[in-house]
């Protein structure tokens, strides 16, 4: 009888010692994945334009374990997971996305300030230098759009909100021929876009392009999915933008 109830204990402390381990385990387990998750909108005069326009940011990074999975699922809105293969993962990690990710920031905003500037090329890149610094804490190169609208609202000491009474946000690079770029995280951009009651919400207009991988594609299945009232407003152009808003 003694050794049955020795054999009990050990067994049941093997157990309580086992669970956890096994819990370990699976936590540990590598899985090699991309997550975008919802941020905010931010008024472009919080980088140092005068402009009553806003921009979209998310936050993205990677995982190497369930574990990060689980921490990154429980602490973030509406989180998506994209899976990286085994080349995918080693340049994400192996690579500085810092260094490329203020390259492609840089030239967003380098295309803003020289599209809508008429000033000479020493005061161009001061000004440039000035946006870039007050946007240290902004992720990507899709705010480019919005910080072009805004500087033509400063040079022209334009109200594009009607004096606050309409919010206008929205998502794009800007390129060096004044054409707006396709960008990542619609859908979280959109989110965001209708929890801040934005009024007109302009994307990419990258259809003709892109098809089934566009910004706009995504756009309307988000809306349709998830039931949103948003005025999503395509643009191919910073020209097309700033016309839809003067006749707005």
């Amino acid at each position: 009888m003694t050794f049955l109830k020795l054999s009990k204990e050990v067994y049941i402390s093997l157990t309580i010692i086992a669970i956890p381990l096994i819990i370990s385990g699976f936590l540990m387990r590598p899985v090699h994945e991309e997550y975008i998750v919802r941020g905010d909108i931010s008024p472009v005069s919080d980088i140092g334009v005068d402009g009553s326009v806003h921009f979209t940011y998310i936050y993205t990074g990677y995982i190497e374990t369930y574990y990060d999975k689980l921490y990154v699922s429980f602490f973030y809105r509406d989180a998506d997971f994209i899976p990286l293969d085994e080349e995918e993962f080693t340049m994400y990690t192996e690579y500085s996305d810092d260094m490329e990710e203020d390259y492609y920031k840089a030239e967003s905003i380098s295309n803003a300030v020289y599209a809508t500037s008429l000033d000479d090329e020493y005061d161009l890149q001061e000004r440039i230098d000035d946006i870039l610094f007050e946007s240290t804490g902004y992720y990507g190169d899709s705010l480019g759009l919005m910080v072009a609208i805004g500087l033509i609202e400063e040079m022209n000491q334009l109200d594009f909100s009607q004096n606050g009474s309409i919010t206008i946000a929205g998502t794009g690079t800007l390129e060096y021929d004044e054409t707006v770029g396709t960008i990542g995280g619609m859908r979280q951009k959109l989110l965001t876009a209708v929890e801040n009651n934005v009024d007109i919400f302009f994307i990419p207009k990258d259809e003709a392009t892109y098809g089934i991988f566009s910004n706009e594609r995504e756009a309307r299945h988000v809306v349709e999915e998830e039931g949103l009232d948003l005025n999503v407003v395509p643009v191919d152009t910073l020209a097309e933008a700033i016309d839809y808003l003067e006749n707005y």
